[in-house]
């Protein structure tokens, strides 16, 4: 008995200093996995009230893909889709770009050129975001009735093995790693990785973060890399890839701290800003708190924390 109250005494300690430090512990445990670890984090029940779901009123969509970015630029005027000016769902158009225009990089001043990039993939990742809260309200819902075949088809949906979760941790695993990442965060990491849509990858893969595989045969080799035997993943299109890295994020171990940073159950509607959520993505480059830092400049600079607010 006295060994079980120590250890509830030191998990106390370790959450008040997590909630005390902030940032400062962020940039530490992003690069270890010891909040999945914690096991009075992990055996709290979640809250299973469900929120109001989000409605969409979009039109018919408007898939579009074109070598020029002259041609881009004049569909984003026409359709009025400028990320600083979205600030709700109906504002926001129907829009799916397929590839980014080869010569996006020629596109001068450089304020331009992201700003096209920027709105042209907000759309795909308001999109996708939005079919992974769909599939929570499911989950939720499975939750809620008990509904064990339900949680089920989630779960492998998303790739999850309930079979090597413990039955008891089953709900809130799924409630940890079936949700969103902040618009802001998936931007800026789309920015950061594929140089505003100008890198080799991006243009030639539609590679929009960087993901690697060792499969060659899906992927398209880098002139240098320190595994000789990866090569960077490529995709059909925009949307796969960023399909893509929110299922890496939500599942791989390298994540698990930022997941554990986002919990939140389901009656909560309000996320953690994707500016705050950067401090957990250390493992994500081999530059770990440079890398951080370069995220929340981003975020910061282009005002895209004002994007975490769509959904």
């Amino acid at each position: 008995m006295k060994k079980n109250k120590s250890n509830f005494r030191i998990e106390i300690v370790i959450i008040s200093v997590i909630l005390l430090l902030g940032p400062v512990t962020g940039l530490l445990l992003s690069k270890t996995n010891l909040l999945d670890k914690i096991v009075f984090l992990n055996t709290l029940r979640p809250n299973v009230d469900v929120y109001k779901p989000v409605a969409l009123n979009y039109d018919d969509e408007i898939i579009f893909s074109s070598t020029k970015t002259s041609d881009l630029e004049t569909l984003l005027n026409q359709i009025s889709l400028n990320y600083n000016n979205i600030t709700n769902l109906e504002k926001l158009p129907n829009f799916s770009l397929l590839s980014l225009p080869k010569d996006l990089s020629n596109i001068e001043p450089t304020s331009r050129r992201k700003e096209i990039f920027l709105s042209s993939i907000l759309p795909l990742v308001v999109k996708s975001n939005l079919d992974i809260l769909n599939d929570r309200k499911i989950l939720c819902e499975a939750i809620k009735n008990k509904d064990n075949k339900k949680k089920e088809e989630i779960a492998k949906k998303h790739y999850i093995d309930l079979s090597k979760i413990e039955k008891l941790m089953i709900d809130n695993t799924l409630i940890r790693k079936i949700d969103i990442v902040p618009i802001s965060l998936v931007m800026a990491q789309a920015a950061a990785e594929s140089g505003w849509g100008t890198s080799r990858f991006a243009l030639e893969g539609n590679a929009l973060f960087g993901q690697w595989t060792w499969d060659k045969s899906k992927g398209i080799q880098p002139k240098f890399a320190s595994d000789q035997k990866a090569v960077v993943r490529k995709f059909e299109t925009l949307s796969d890839s960023v399909k893509s890295y929110l299922l890496n994020l939500n599942t791989h171990i390298a994540y698990s701290s930022m997941r554990a940073k986002r919990n939140r159950d389901c009656n909560q509607e309000k996320l953690i800003s994707g500016y705050e959520l950067a401090n957990w993505m250390g493992n994500y480059a081999i530059t770990r708190d440079e890398y951080i830092k370069l995220l929340r400049l981003i975020i910061k600079k282009n005002n895209l924390v004002l994007l975490d607010n769509l959904i």
